[in-house]
């Protein structure tokens, strides 16, 4: 009597194990059936546009009226921006960066870094003079120096800068320019526990890249 007991026990839980498993199959199978559906219903075109994936380049052709809102939000203090415009031959005309901008007044006389921007921004022969950069850390000079670039004028605060003699942006207001668009991670620090679990000491930073080059 004891087998057969024991029989029935084993018969009834596998024939609860196999009422279970069914149920989950058509459970699965409805979700996936729904899921299908959803995709199948999606415009991924829709969203793909603001996906931006990190060291992607995106190419397209702008005239000056998308190159000078891109001006005024370096202006406002955006340190994680860089624009560089740059003539037929890829030759940097004008580049706007604070970190550059900063290196410049800030670094050491002897360091090749330092040297190599002072070589290619402090030489007044050049399109990309920075004037030494007196705008520095000063929102409104920082405007002034962006009005008077796209206009072609001096400044009214700094009488040292003018664009009157070089080359300025409005000059190509019936050109073409491609821009093309680099998003990169610099600094972060990240340090190993005890045990062996990974701990974020310094979160990583984004440094966005736009350049414009004449077509």
């Amino acid at each position: 009597m004891e087998n057969i007991a024991d029989a029935l026990k084993m018969a009834g839980a596998a024939l609860l194990f196999i009422i279970a498993f069914s149920v989950a199959m058509v459970m699965f199978s409805r979700a996936r059936s729904t899921t299908d559906a959803v995709l199948d219903n999606l415009q991924i075109d829709d969203f793909f546009p603001q996906v931006e994936a990190l060291n992607t380049n995106v190419t397209r052709e702008v005239g000056v009226e998308t190159i000078i809102p891109t001006l005024y939000r370096y202006a406002q203090a955006d340190a994680a921006i860089r624009i560089r415009i740059l003539d037929e031959n890829g030759t940097e005309m004008q580049v706007f960066d604070q970190q550059i901008e900063s290196d410049l007044r800030s670094g050491t006389p002897g360091d090749a870094y330092y040297e190599s921007l002072q070589e290619k921004y402090n030489d007044s022969t050049k399109d990309a003079y920075m004037f030494g950069v007196p705008w520095i850390n000063n929102t409104q000079y920082r405007l002034e120096r962006i009005n008077a670039y796209i206009n072609g004028t001096e400044c009214k605060h700094m009488e040292d800068i003018t664009y009157a003699n070089k080359e300025y942006l409005m000059k190509y207001s019936n050109r073409k320019f491609e821009e093309s668009y680099v998003e990169y991670r610099t600094g972060g620090h990240i340090e190993e526990d005890n045990f062996g679990e990974e701990i974020v000491i310094t979160p990583a930073s984004t440094k966005i890249i736009i350049t414009y080059k004449l077509i």
